[in-house]
């Protein structure tokens, strides 16, 4: 039995739960960044263009968590 397209990209979504560094943001940032250039010299571009969409998604994902505060660290 086929899963309906909608049911697949629903189960397929990815969510980060943990904490990243900066450090590994940035770094996965230019790995996609470098993935995605290589892609479209390849001529892949839907290849391409999932990994701008990640790569837009982390950096989004990343502006919106919020640095714990000092009393939350002390916790």
């Amino acid at each position: 039995m086929a899963r309906s397209p909608q049911k697949a990209a629903e189960q397929s979504e990815v969510h980060v739960s943990a904490v990243i560094s900066t450090y590994l943001l940035t770094h996965l940032h230019h790995v996609l960044q470098r993935a995605e250039f290589g892609a479209v010299r390849e001529g892949r571009a839907a290849m391409a263009s999932n990994y701008a969409e990640l790569r837009q998604a982390l950096c989004a994902n990343a502006r919106s968590m919020q640095r714990p505060t000092n009393d939350e660290l002390a916790a």
